[in-house]
């Protein structure tokens, strides 16, 4: 049975591997791979590079937050700075941190591209065939493309990356700063390669951009003159907040029965806190609906 895949983003590209058996075809938007990953590919656990065969490193990593007032204002004061609410669900962890990451290959995209057979230039349409497709489109363009009755509202927030190259560097830091006076949520580098997260700007431009960038490596004790190749990276759902969950799974389930759609990824189940390493067995449940046409699971696992 043949598949399409809609996005040739890190899920598109991953369910392609997985699912060479299905012969798939990744129809994607843009008219080359999209460059969506400036946030370095750092991973909790090695699955991804199990499956793909493609060997991560394993790196220790220092993560730390820059105290502000005290916990309490601190936890809300970094919540209202990424979503624009004051929320208490997600709570930041005073002290220093030493956590195991995996790091890909800086070449990992082109690398999970070069067998699979990518349609550039291409959407979906309404023109829905009653093959299987699985779809990586956000959930709300989803829904307005399918014409999905009683939309919700989804609140998200748009940002942008900064990222900076740091010679002579391999460091593996995560820093978070609540502070309101810093644009930026979170500061990381993965080797020699800095991110400076900024949601919800109040500026853009180049001069502010490397202000950005600046103002990070100050953080993490680099110098200025030390930053090379600043670069910056819109993100359209920087951060994307809860829907009601019975909206959202019965939005899933309808597009599979209805139009053989699966939805796969953080935006197109628009769950928030979907770790990239739970895709693959995502993937692995897919690929068991689509070769049982079993309803009934997917109703219960979506």
């Amino acid at each position: 049975m043949s598949i399409s895949i809609v996005g040739a983003g890190l899920s598109g590209l991953l369910a392609g591997n997985m699912l060479r058996h299905h012969n798939p075809t990744i129809v994607e938007a843009q008219k080359a791979l999209p460059n969506n990953h400036s946030a370095v590919l750092r991973f909790k656990t090695a699955i991804i590079g199990d499956v793909l065969g493609i060997p991560f490193r394993k790196v220790t990593v220092l993560k730390a937050v820059i105290p502000w007032m005290n916990p309490v204002a601190d936890a809300l004061a970094y919540s209202y700075k990424n979503s624009g609410e004051y929320r208490s669900d997600r709570s930041i962890v005073s002290g220093n941190e030493v956590a195991e990451r995996y790091i890909s290959p800086p070449d990992l995209i082109l690398r999970m591209a070069e067998q699979l057979t990518v349609l550039y230039n291409t959407k979906l349409n309404n023109k829905l065939t009653r093959l299987p497709i699985i779809s990586t489109i956000a959930m709300p363009v989803l829904m307005k493309l399918l014409k999905y009755p009683n939309q919700p509202e989804f609140r998200y927030v748009q940002g942008f990356n900064v990222s900076a190259m740091i010679p002579n560097c391999d460091a593996y830091i995560g820093l978070i700063v609540p502070d309101p006076q810093h644009p930026f949520s979170r500061v990381s580098i993965t080797g020699s390669h800095m991110i400076a997260e900024v949601p919800r700007p109040q500026k853009t431009g180049t001069n502010y951009y490397a202000s950005i960038a600046i103002m990070a490596a100050a953080l993490v004790g680099i110098k200025p003159g030390e930053l090379k190749d600043i670069q910056v990276s819109n993100q359209q759902y920087a951060k994307i907040l809860p829907i009601d969950d019975k909206v959202r799974r019965d939005f899933i389930y309808w597009a599979t029965n209805e139009h053989n759609i699966y939805s796969l990824g953080r935006f197109a189940t628009w769950r928030p806190g979907l770790l990239m390493d739970s895709l693959v067995n995502d993937i692995r449940l897919i690929d068991g609906w689509i070769r049982s046409n079993d309803k009934y699971a997917r109703f219960r696992h979506k």
